[in-house]
């Protein structure tokens, strides 16, 4: 057996022995008796369709050998000789496919999944009110949670008791500990008060941390610093973190004072921009779609939040593998179809095709189902 065929790696080519009959597979030059999942999964970490897309092969290119396809259709004949009701469930589907009656159930099914796109704009609209209401319920709950704990802390009532801890600094995890509650709530509750607001400089939070290293204001405890100095220190020194400092130097227009390198996103979309993509959401979309790049990967590569890095993809557009629009888009293009599912269906029907030949076409018994 040849070791190594000059046909080895080569796009839209299938290598055969012609003593053997085995297949070489194009990733490592192997001659097998079936290119399959067990081979291609733990060898070279990819799918059937996923090694097709990558050396072109086409789907009716069949990747085992002949002596394996006669063994395989040995055994289904053998199979149907000896199961009479898979016989005659192959017999009723022969029979239905030349009666034409494959073909009205196809249309019949193809209707359906019409009727069915034309209602599900209702039925969302419907979801989205009964999730409108369920939100509203729990909003009249947590509020009346709330305030029977600020009443049992001895206070008149909810707002009474935010305006007291917020006037003495507490912050918003100490008091929505204190409460029992989430803290994405709370901030609203916040908001909604006549109190300063995050960014105030009158805000207890700031006075308090300004108030531990002794300057009246944020400018004068950051030029009291040599320039240069750690942000991590003169963070600490306030109790608290590099970006909530960052924050209010910006607002007062004393960043330049903070001398802080450049995030993981910064970082990314300067690489992104050196390596001619316009921003850092096209480069993401280019190693997700054509470098076949998982999330993890990507994570790993610019060290951004993962999360992040989904709100990026979505920014750029990128349809996920995880979505079964995309599993509907690689069948279609498998098939060299440009439009969409339903197109295909319609045109495959009036042509003719049954719903096993539609499915072989695409490659995935399951879209046409």
């Amino acid at each position: 057996m040849p070791d190594g065929s000059p046909l080895h790696g080569q796009v839209g080519v299938l290598a055969v022995d012609d003593e053997t009959g085995h297949v070489q597979c194009a990733a490592c030059g192997r001659w097998l008796r079936t290119i399959g999942g067990a081979h291609l999964t733990k060898r070279h970490e990819m799918t059937v369709e996923q090694y097709r897309e990558r050396y072109g092969l086409a789907l009716r290119t069949v990747l085992e050998s002949a002596d394996r396809r006669a063994q395989r259709s040995a055994s289904t004949y053998q199979r149907i000789a000896r199961e009479p009701k898979l016989r005659e469930m192959l017999e009723r589907g022969a029979a239905a496919a030349r009666s034409g009656a494959l073909t009205v159930h196809s249309r019949a099914a193809i209707r359906d999944t019409r009727k069915r796109n034309a209602q599900r704009p209702e039925r969302q609209r419907m979801l989205r009110e009964l999730g409108r209401r369920g939100n509203e319920q729990n909003r009249i709950d947590f509020l009346q949670r709330v305030n029977e704990r600020s009443v049992e802390l001895g206070f008149p009532d909810l707002a009474g008791y935010l305006t007291d801890r917020h006037g003495n600094g507490w912050s918003v995890a100490r008091v929505s500990s204190e409460l029992g509650c989430a803290r994405e709530p709370l901030n609203r509750l916040l908001a909604d008060l006549a109190l300063p607001k995050p960014l105030d400089p009158a805000h207890p939070v700031e006075v308090a941390a300004l108030a531990r290293v002794g300057h009246p204001t944020l400018a004068g405890y950051l030029h009291a610093h040599p320039p240069g100095s750690s942000p991590t220190r003169l963070a600490a020194a306030l109790g608290h973190s590099v970006p909530w400092l960052q924050l209010r130097a910006r607002r007062d227009g004393l960043d330049h004072l903070l001398k802080v390198g450049p995030g993981a996103e910064e970082r990314a979309t300067s690489t992104a921009r050196q390596a001619g993509f316009p921003d850092l959401p096209s480069y993401l979309r280019h190693r997700y779609e054509h470098d076949r790049a998982s999330s993890r990967e990507l994570h790993a590569e610019t060290g951004i939040h993962p999360q992040r890095i989904s709100a990026l993809l979505d920014q750029a557009g990128v349809l996920r593998r995880t979505d079964p629009a995309y599993t509907e888009q690689q069948a279609l293009n498998h098939a060299g179809w440009k439009g969409t599912l339903t197109t295909y269906a319609t045109n495959r029907t009036a042509a003719g095709w049954t719903i096993q030949r539609m499915s072989w076409e695409l490659g995935r018994s399951d879209v046409c189902g």
